[in-house]
């Protein structure tokens, strides 16, 4: 019998800042549907430290929840120095799904995503759903 699927996953919250990756940009500029494209795009980037405490592992699939929307990205470790309680994502349709439509001055919040983090099985959120949802 597999417990793990009554015992729910710890969530811990984190602080998302999205960025802007010239290299991300190209590939999905010629391919935004290709796995390259996704490889890319459907990740989070958390300090190494963090990713102990919060029992995440390298590479793992986890579960980005936050008031606006939800999507399961691929977690990669930082190779920078210790950023507690932060992640960071590339600007796309994934971090995009997370930002509040809620705005002050008519420009969404991209360098303060509040969201809950916790690691899942299930599979990335494609491209696909998150168009669907629009």
């Amino acid at each position: 019998m597999d417990i793990g699927k009554f015992i729910k996953a710890p969530e811990y919250d984190i602080i998302i800042v999205t960025y802007r990756d010239v290299f991300q940009a190209s590939i999905c500029e010629a391919d935004r549907f290709g796995p390259e494209c996704r490889e890319m795009s459907a990740v989070i980037i958390l300090d190494n430290t963090e990713m102990k405490r919060m029992g995440i592992s390298n590479e793992s699939n986890v579960l980005l929840k936050s008031k606006w929307g939800n999507v399961v990205v691929k977690v990669r470790a930082s190779t920078k120095s210790e950023q507690k309680g932060i992640g960071f994502m590339v600007n796309s349709p994934w971090s995009n799904a997370l930002v509040s439509d809620e705005t002050l001055n008519g420009i969404p919040e991209y360098k303060n995503i509040h969201v809950k983090i916790t690691t899942t099985k299930e599979v990335l959120t494609s491209l696909e759903d998150l168009l669907a949802g629009l």
